[in-house]
């Protein structure tokens, strides 16, 4: 494992936004993990473990600390369960089951990142999460990593009930001591044919409703829960679909409130998915900040809600 400094971090997002990171390793296995953890431990470092970039925003004085880039890549199919380690694509995820004639993960083409960043954030589309396939999730406590006699570290063995997966959410996420290190989904037989087409329909349906030209996060906001009816039936009537549920779409608030197109230095609010904040060339996480607030605050005025990022946000 190569110890870097001064890396700069944006290129290895997708928002292409962010200033160096002070110390910089890539980790292709569990026990380079350990090692960087160990280095980390010694200097009373903070640490962020970075997936495929996706979902983040860098600050534009970087992260004063050590990002490790998980980079393992174990990938194992047996019957329905696939064994991956926590930096493989979430796109090999999807696509190499189904060549096995495996269903349940349709709805995740496109979604850019690594199956660690899609558990973590309990990733989400089309009806479907994360938490509909996870079975068993190992992880590290960084406060609290011990050794055994073999040097290995002890892990932690999480079962679905114990991830605590909720709307964008999970015991990861609200625990950034945990570090995943693998995951085991277990997933259904299912029509090999099938399943392709509705990959290939999924993707094309993000080309069509996503910006692809620039630079994002993805979505930048949470869909915010309410309990006004008027709210909802007005979202109803006018989208043409039910809820199902108490959230209202982060998009169509944000569209209502006229912020398409809305721009702060290389920063805009897409005007093909207003739920996209992209960079437009240029943009600052300062840029990226101020926006959302300007979105944030507008939405409250209109509707009085209050939106929540789902954008992880680095170095601030």
């Amino acid at each position: 494992m190569k110890l870097l400094e001064n890396i700069p971090l944006a290129p290895l997002t997708t928002f292409k936004i962010g200033g160096p990171a002070k110390f910089f390793c890539e980790a292709g296995s569990e026990d380079e993990i350990l090692e960087a953890l160990k280095f980390a431990r010694k200097r009373n470092m903070p640490v962020f473990v970075l997936g495929g970039g996706s979902n983040v925003l860098v600050a534009d004085k970087g992260f004063n600390g050590l990002v490790i880039k998980i980079q393992n890549s174990k990938f194992k199919i047996q019957n329905s369960s696939v064994e991956c380690g926590a930096g493989v694509a979430l796109s090999k995820v999807v696509n190499e089951p189904t060549k096995h004639g495996l269903s349940g993960l349709e709805w995740a083409a496109g979604i850019p990142g690594t199956i660690g960043g899609a558990v973590r954030g309990n990733a989400g589309a089309f009806g479907g999460t994360m938490g509909d396939v996870v079975e068993d999730v190992r992880a590290l406590e960084i406060s609290s990593f011990k050794f055994k006699i073999s040097n290995q570290f002890q892990v932690s063995n999480f079962k679905n009930q114990d991830c605590k997966f909720d709307y964008r959410n999970s015991i990861f996420k609200q625990n950034p001591n945990l570090i995943i290190l693998s995951v085991i989904l277990e997933l259904k037989k299912g029509n090999k044919a099938e399943s392709e087409k509705k990959i290939r329909d999924i993707i094309l349906m993000r080309k069509e409703k996503q910006p692809m030209g620039f630079p994002s996060a993805g979505s930048f906001f949470k869909n915010p829960e309410t309990d006004s009816q008027d709210l909802i039936r007005q979202f109803e009537t006018d989208a043409g679909q039910k809820t199902g549920d108490s959230k209202i779409p982060a998009v169509w608030l944000i569209d209502e409130a006229g912020l398409k197109g809305e721009k702060i230095g290389g920063a805009m609010v897409s005007e093909k998915q207003a739920n996209f904040i992209v960079n437009t060339g240029g943009a600052t996480a300062e840029d990226i900040i101020t926006l959302a607030a300007v979105i944030k605050t507008r939405v409250r005025d209109k509707f009085g809600i209050q939106l929540e990022e789902e954008v992880q946000m680095v170095g601030f």
